[in-house]
């Protein structure tokens, strides 16, 4: 067994694949396996990856498109390592990467290491650390997965081979949140560890066609996804965490989490989230939970929770409050530049009348 299995998707990066396999050889820690799949690219990428010889390198073709999800199944299945090291095709390693990786899990009881990322062009010029991962603790990081945004990256994710096998295989259907998904799985599973060195240079092309580059069609993708991301915390069985990630909500709806009402708790936090999609995630599991005759009574009982209050929650999903917001804030702006405009024609006529006078 070795004890690092970089597994890395590959999709059209004939580009940039050679510098990727150059960085991986030039490692200072050689005892790893890197397992590459070509997602049925439609370029020179595999000719590209069969330049180098090297035994390490396992290169595994994919008779058609499945996505990055499938793609990360099929190197894990074919992966020993003792440290699964995520990586894609684009991306440059640090010379010293593996080694600070494995020597951070050998230092550190925790699961899983995210590295901080240098972010690089199609030219390999540095762009600077467009995504710094803050330090935060795992109930800071889960609020954030939550109610936000990701707050994580999964370049250079490395986990513990046992870890991964509880979320395998990823879901092939997940694209743009595949990543956020994960996370909440790993902070649910254990802890991790947020390096501040930079350890990989992530490539981020200025045209843009990367599949997470942020346009219409990737958040319409995103907010299609959000019901099965959100879904991730119906697994979660540590009562005492909820309450600690939701600890501000729990004191303004005075809801708090139990066991046999998870669903119906997380509804009602995703009701105070401020993502319009989030909010209709939570109140299509509370009206799923609240259908039967059974789950009324528990909320009864726990929240003193009726149908009356069930009918108010539809007041949290209303758009029409926020467009209705927004047309106020922007006729106030109206108002008020109109009245500026008006002041400065006035004091011009003014000023014309006074020379016209001279």
């Amino acid at each position: 067994m070795k004890k690092i299995s970089i597994i890395t998707p590959c999709f059209n990066h004939e580009k940039y694949v050679s510098y990727f396999l150059q960085s991986v050889l030039e490692q200072s820690f050689s005892d790893f396996e890197l397992i590459i799949v070509d997602d049925c690219s439609s370029d020179n990428s595999t000719k590209e990856i069969q330049k180098f010889k090297d035994p390490r390198i396992k290169l595994i073709k994919h008779e058609f498109n499945k996505g990055i999800n499938a793609t990360l199944n099929t190197a894990f299945e074919n992966s020993n390592g003792e440290y699964i090291v995520f990586c894609a095709s684009d991306d440059i390693l640090e010379k010293n990467a593996l080694e600070i990786i494995y020597k951070t899990f050998k230092d550190n009881d925790i699961i899983a290491v995210y590295p901080n990322l240098i972010c690089i062009d199609e030219n390999n010029e540095i762009l600077g650390n467009l995504y710094p991962l803050k330090q935060r603790n795992k109930v800071e990081l889960l609020y954030y997965l939550f109610m936000r945004y990701n707050c994580l990256t999964s370049v250079g994710l490395s986990l513990k081979r046992d870890v991964f096998e509880k979320l395998y295989p990823l879901p092939n259907s997940m694209c743009n949140y595949q990543d956020m998904k994960m996370h909440i799985d790993i902070l649910n599973i254990g802890e991790i560890k947020i390096l501040e060195t930079q350890l990989i240079r992530y490539r981020r092309t200025r045209d843009k066609t990367n599949i997470s580059a942020h346009n219409s069609i990737t958040t319409t993708r995103e907010n299609l996804e959000t019901e099965m991301l959100l879904d991730t915390y119906l697994k979660f069985d540590n009562i005492f965490l909820l309450e600690q990630i939701f600890h501000k909500e729990v004191n303004k709806t005075n809801i708090k989490p139990y066991q046999e009402t998870l669903p119906f708790f997380l509804g009602i936090m995703a009701l105070e989230s401020d993502n319009i999609y989030k909010k209709y995630w939570g109140y299509h599991k509370i009206m799923e939970f609240y259908k039967n005759d059974a789950n009324a009574k528990i909320l009864y009982e726990k929240y003193n929770f009726t149908f009356k209050d069930y009918l108010q929650l539809a007041k949290k999903c209303d758009t029409g409050d926020i467009f209705i917001k927004k047309y106020r804030k922007y006729k106030k702006m109206f108002n008020y530049t109109a009245l500026l405009l008006g002041i400065i024609v006035f004091i011009l006529i003014f000023n014309f009348i006074i020379m016209e006078i001279k």
